[in-house]
């Protein structure tokens, strides 16, 4: 059997999530024994056990939305009132299992080191977020300005971009000088597997930008993963209250909040009211 906490180890250094479910509590005969652990990794795959059978099966599903979401969470069976679940293993008990995701920290890519960067960097770092900075101008990408940052590059953006690796869990935030260059890293971003991607600008900028990407052969659709304008609506006006409404939105998307009300849900919202302006 796979030491699980071997392959815990694995998987952090990877810089992978991964969830730990381990039975806590039991009462009569169950598939296994108590403390029984097994480890979920991001694809599905495991090690150890709690059992086999539809317990196991219903716990690697339930590990793997605690990953989603990075929370954790109990489960409980019944085995004699839910024969189901025993599938033939004739146990008869019940069990709890504690799902506990164990997720590195989501990585925030920041395109812009002005103002605003300088501000979106310090609250998602002390909100728990990695970050990444990138701007072609050295005397604002430095590590003077961003001494606590996980990494600074200053270099052309073009170039930055050919060698950063974005994964699903990583955020990406467009706030650089120019309209121009914020097209050119949003087409990238649309190119990454990234999880969230946003980008501050004003309403009329944002279009701008997704006509401008439009015409270059972006399919409508993609947009559907930016949230521009960026930030939750509460009428932030300093670089310090934008920060915070950009960070708040990082906060909801790591968190799944369905209930908060960005300032625009996203692009494609945006983009299809313009045109229905042009139209008429």
């Amino acid at each position: 059997m796979q030491n699980v906490y071997a392959e815990l180890i694995r998987e952090q250094s990877a810089g992978r999530s991964c969830a730990m479910a381990t039975i806590v509590a039991f009462k009569g005969s169950i598939p296994s024994h108590g403390n029984a652990k097994m480890l979920v990794r991001e694809d599905g795959s495991i090690a150890g056990t709690v059992g086999g059978g539809p317990v196991e099966a219903e716990a690697i599903l339930a590990a793997r939305e605690a990953m989603t979401a990075d929370r954790p969470t109990m489960l409980s069976f019944s085995l004699n009132d839910n024969p189901r679940l025993d599938s033939g293993m004739v146990c008869g008990g019940s069990l709890d299992i504690y799902i506990e995701p164990i997720c590195p920290k989501p990585a925030v890519y920041l395109f812009g080191a002005g103002h605003v960067g300088l501000m979106v960097e310090s609250v998602a770092r002390l909100a728990g977020f990695d970050t990444i900075v990138v701007d072609d101008r050295p005397e604002f990408a430095n590590a003077e300005r961003f001494p606590h940052a996980t990494k600074v590059v200053a270099e052309p953006f073009e170039a930055a971009m050919a060698g950063l690796e974005v994964g699903a869990r990583a955020l990406v935030f467009i706030a650089t000088r120019c309209h121009e260059l914020d097209g050119q890293v949003l087409e990238w971003a649309l190119s990454t597997p990234a999880g969230y991607i946003g980008m501050i600008g004003s309403k009329r900028k944002v279009t701008t930008v997704f006509t401008r990407l439009q015409g270059k052969g972006v399919a409508p659709a993609a947009f559907e993963r930016v949230h521009a304008p960026v930030g939750l609506d509460i009428g932030a006006d300093t670089p310090e209250e934008i920060a915070i409404s950009v960070v708040a939105e990082f906060i909801a998307w790591r968190r799944r909040a369905e209930a908060v009300r960005p300032i625009m849900r996203n692009m494609r919202v945006l983009a299809d009211q313009a045109h229905r302006k042009e139209a008429s």
